[in-house]
């Protein structure tokens, strides 16, 4: 959050260094086994100045903060940057720059003391980067934050692994992996009568379409198991009883010949696999087995080759906070679209994982032991590591001391589940490096081989799980009752829902488990589970099993396509999740005109949302309020999105909207269930103001703060006209696919005008309400064709609206027309009604309400979905066909002026502030919902609409000309 002043206290006794050597002192005694020394002499090499604070743990990276009153000490921590500590060979590439609140001067060390363990809010803090590192700026943020000693610890944790260090290495690892996998490959393909049988064994163990794919994840695999295999030889006494090695014992031992020798490699891991650990050992196990090379100094050359990238990925110290599985994985493998991988960015699950395990700061330590943790889509295991690292912080910080901690958690509380072999493994191998002092005996880290993996739990009968990793699959399907099944998840079981799940609809070819679902979500459904839709796609189905699973009082907490803010096919998970949850926070990334993905490369908007399930599950929908939070930048680091989370969580409970040193919020609620989050995407907070009072039939001004009731009540648009049909019962361009009623032809292709003609594509020259049809048809099924002439229309709505390029969004026709691929019929209206909706379409009124609607996956354009055309809300579309004096008015205005507004040429709506024929059409329409167009507050108004809508990236695209008009109208103003 944004820095508040330090208060103005009295100047006491207690000096700058006094005041470093008991945050020092409390630092060593925060249970994280640190050593802290404040005010050392001759600890830096070439220097003589002396840092503030260093701490050290063990191997890792040390830490310097430095301190003064007032204000953090960034001119100081600046000049720490590229040095280093005596015995040390890593210079700082980061620095902790902290500011002591003044209040703090009249304490004496005990009330300093009495101020950290309560946990007093009295450090701001930057960090402080070396530049030739980094493309960032040198010090974040650019205003101080407000932090917690709590806090100070975390950030302490994420500067003992530098971001620029962990990118580095990481890459290098991964170089290494590749050449190893390469080397498998050439060794597999020397063996000519066996290679082909090799890979294939391979691939149904590892996954991956090319076969170095294959390899390459092979070795990520062996080196994950060679990781893990070093790690208990040296810290495992039940292992070391078991006479556990580490690879380079294993090397050492007599008649190795200092060879890896993959027999005994397999020897080590049966051992390890005795004691458990079977997610992670058991593919490797496997894939060793099959992958096998007869030449032994090849094979031995590629297992020390891994041991090498397991050495120096050890000396960074860092596992204990950045997946390197997970990383690795995101590399070396190429078909996570295939596989629905998709991995979610580091820095976005530590956004998401604080902000939603700060839901739980009201428990106590024994009560934050307990909580079931799942992740029913795993994949690489980030996000649930974040999740479970955060609890343990927050387990501590409650005074949690518990030495066995790490084996309950893993045993009893963390649940882990995938489709994917390989994701188990992965997501094991993360958890298991939180503490590999601890060993535990079992898990609830499973492979589901279920049709539809884990959404068989829309099933409300099925409690059990019997897949699991190690086991090989015991049984096809889950457990039914409680009798069956290695571990169980119930109703009201689940406290925290952490998950980013995959997105899409059942397609052909894609390796995952979409099939099963048909007769799963009617069951769900009949026992009142309504959050899954077939077109919202998994990530509803998956939103409908948290929901059904979860404790009340739980956190829900995904990563989800930006359409779930706002397309009609998400309308009821929308509903439900407002029925049944509370304090519902919804994170978009709003930083440009580009796709803003949280996970890696899904090509998707996408967004965050936390939601707190409701102690008593209500009936039926009530009015819910949801805080939108747009963000300006997306976090680049951990530390910056442990900072963001911070900074989410502190908004005001009383604050309806306002700015963030990270973007932008809004509190919102609406009258009706299910109606699109229009804030969320939006940059400017005073356009969802806007737009939320429009969905709720308000004309609100931001800048006068007036507001004004529109005159008529509030409908979809499916309340006053049917849609349809679709392009494919229509027909199909000349071309394609023979398919529909008619073939269509462009119009100037023809030499005569057919009888049957079509809006079928958008065009440059539909730049008039009043627009002329592009296509032309010829008969390809007489039975379909007489049914399609029935369902002509002189009004059609744009389904795949371009804000940068297109100038209506509903068109009028002076004939009776087919729809077609980019214009959907509309259906029933009368020529005054119609008129009413083409005209408040086509004002800025209906443009801010579409972009609020529209699917925003692509930037610069508006998508509805055909089926959630009758969805469209209208708050500022009334009833323009109700028996009403209001109606009738409306009507009126409508008539008297749409044929010379019809007729006018219309700039694309990027371009509405400075477009002199939207304003006639704007006035119009306002006059039409009951206000006063003359009114110079109400020009005044309409104004600010058009700037506000034409400001956003979602409308302008970033496009240079758009931008620059904007800025020269902006100056002429």
């Amino acid at each position: 959050m944004k820095a508040e002043a330090m208060t103005q206290g009295p100047i006491g006794n207690l000096h700058e260094q006094e005041a470093n050597s008991v945050i020092a002192e409390w630092l060593t005694a925060a249970g994280h086994g640190w050593r802290a020394d404040a005010e050392r002499t001759g600890a830096l090499v070439g220097s003589n100045e002396r840092p503030d604070i260093i701490i050290r743990q063990d191997d890792r990276m040390p830490v310097i903060i430095e301190c003064e009153w007032g204000r953090p000490a960034v001119r100081d921590a600046t000049r720490r940057l590229g040095h280093r500590l005596r015995n040390e060979d890593r210079p700082f590439t980061e620095v902790i720059a902290v500011g002591i609140d003044n209040i703090c001067h009249a304490d004496t060390r005990a009330g300093l003391r009495r101020r950290l363990d309560e946990n007093e809010r009295i450090f701001t803090i930057q960090l402080v980067t070396d530049p030739f590192v980094t493309d960032k700026n040198s010090v974040w943020p650019s205003a101080p934050l407000s932090t917690t000693p709590s806090d100070l610890i975390a950030y302490c944790e994420y500067a003992q692994v530098p971001q620029s260090v962990i990118d580095r290495e990481s890459e290098s690892i991964a170089q290494n992996v590749y050449a190893a996998g390469n080397r498998l490959l050439n060794g597999i393909g020397e063996t000519v009568w066996q290679g082909r049988p090799t890979l294939d064994r391979l691939r149904e163990i590892v996954g991956g379409q090319e076969d170095l794919e294959v390899t390459c994840a092979t070795c990520a695999i062996w080196l994950i198991a060679i990781d893990l295999q070093n790690d208990l030889a040296n810290n495992s006494t039940a292992l070391q009883k078991a006479n556990l090695k580490t690879t380079q014992q294993a090397r050492n031992a007599e008649g190795a010949l200092g060879l890896l020798i993959p027999e005994d490699m397999l020897n080590s891991w049966r051992i390890i696999r005795q004691v458990n650990y079977l997610p992670v050992m058991d593919l490797a196990i496997d894939s060793l087995q099959a992958g096998v090379v007869p030449n032994l100094a090849n094979m031995s050359e590629i297992m020390v080759n891994l041991e090498g990238a397991s050495g120096r990925l050890n000396t960074l110290h860092a596992k204990h906070i950045y997946n390197f599985a997970g990383e690795l994985w995101q590399r070396l493998v190429g078909d996570r679209e295939e596989r629905a991988a998709h991995y979610t960015k580091p820095e976005i699950a530590e956004l998401l994982a604080t902000l939603s395990a700060q839901r739980f700061q009201s428990r106590s330590a024994d009560e934050i032991a307990r909580l079931n943790l799942m992740d029913a889509a795993c994949g690489t295991g980030t996000l649930i590591g974040a999740g479970e690292r955060a609890l343990r912080r927050l387990y501590t910080m409650k005074g949690g001391g518990d030495p066995e901690l790490h084996r309950k958690r893993m045993e009893e509380h963390v649940i882990a589940l995938d489709i994917n072999g390989i994701a188990g493994t992965l997501t094991a191998k993360r958890l298991t490096d939180m503490d590999v002092t601890q060993d535990y005996a079992k898990s609830k880290i499973a492979v589901v081989t279920h049709e539809a993996g884990s959404l068989s739990l829309l099933n409300p009968q099925i409690t059990g799980i019997t897949d699991y990793l190690g086991y090989g699959g015991v049984a096809a399907t889950p457990g039914l009752n409680e009798e069956l099944g290695l571990f169980h998840i119930a109703h009201g079981s689940i406290h925290w829902a952490l998950m980013n799940p995959p997105y899409s609809r059942p397609r052909k070819g894609r390796i995952q488990a979409t099939t099963g679902l048909e007769r799963l979500r009617p069951l769900a459904a009949k026992s009142g589970w309504k959050m899954s839709h077939g077109q919202a796609g998994l990530a509803s189905d998956f939103g409908n099993m948290c929901n059904m699973r979860m404790a009340p009082g739980g956190v829900f907490a995904h990563v989800l396509p930006l359409t779930a803010a706002h397309s009609g096919s998400w309308k009821q998970w929308r509903a439900e999740l407002e029925k049944d949850f509370e304090n519902i926070v919804a994170i978009a990334n709003v930083s440009s005109a580009q796709l803003q993905s949280m996970s890696a490369d899904t090509g998707m908007s996408e967004m965050l949302v936390v939601a707190t399930k409701r102690d008593k599950r209500p009936k039926k929908w009530q009015p819910t309020e949801i805080v939108c939070v747009n963000l300006k930048a997306a976090p680049a680091t951990l530390a910056e999105g442990y900072a963001m989370a911070n900074e989410i969580a502190s908004i005001p409970k009383t604050s309806p909207y306002g700015t963030l040193s990270c973007g932008n919020y809004t509190r919102f609620q609406h009258d009706g269930a299910g109606f699109p989050w229009g804030a969320v995407g939006d940059s400017n907070y005073q356009l969802s103001q806007v737009t939320t009072s429009l969905l709720n039939g308000i004309a609100y001004d931001p800048i006068a703060g007036a507001r004004h009731q529109l005159a008529l009540p509030t409908v979809a648009l499916g309340d006053m006209a049917g849609t349809g049909p679709t392009h494919h019962l229509i027909g199909h361009p000349r071309g394609s696919q023979a398919i529909g009623a008619f073939e269509w032809w462009p119009l100037s292709a023809l030499h005569v005008v057919p009888s049957q003609q079509s809006m079928w594509a958008a065009s440059k020259n539909q730049m008039t309400i009043k627009a002329r049809p592009t296509h032309g048809a010829g008969n390809m099924n007489e039975d379909l064709a007489r049914e399609m002439i029935q369902s002509r229309s002189k009004c059609f709505i744009s389904r795949n609206l371009r804000w940068t390029s297109q100038a209506i969004a509903v068109a009028m026709t002076a004939d009776l027309n087919h729809g077609g691929r980019a214009w959907n019929a509309m259906q029933g209206l009368s020529d005054e009604t119609g008129q009413c909706i083409a005209l408040y379409y086509n004002s800025v009124f209906g443009a801010i309400v579409r972009n609020a609607y529209g699917q925003s996956t692509q930037v610069g354009r508006a998508t509805i979905q055909v089926g959630a055309i009758p969805g469209l809300p209208c708050p500022a579309c009334p009833a323009f066909h109700a028996d009403t004096p209001e109606a009738q008015r409306a009507r009126d205005i409508a008539s008297q002026h749409f044929d010379e507004l019809s007729r006018l040429t219309l700039e694309p709506f990027a371009y509405c502030f400075q477009d002199a024929n939207r304003h006639k059409i704007d006035s119009a329409v306002a006059e039409m919902l009951g206000l006063d167009a003359q009114d110079p507050a109400i020009q005044a108004m309409l104004a600010d609409y058009r700037l506000l809508f034409a400001s956003e990236p979602n409308v302008n695209g970033r496009q240079k000309p758009i931008i620059a008009a904007l800025e020269s109208h902006r100056q002429g103003r």
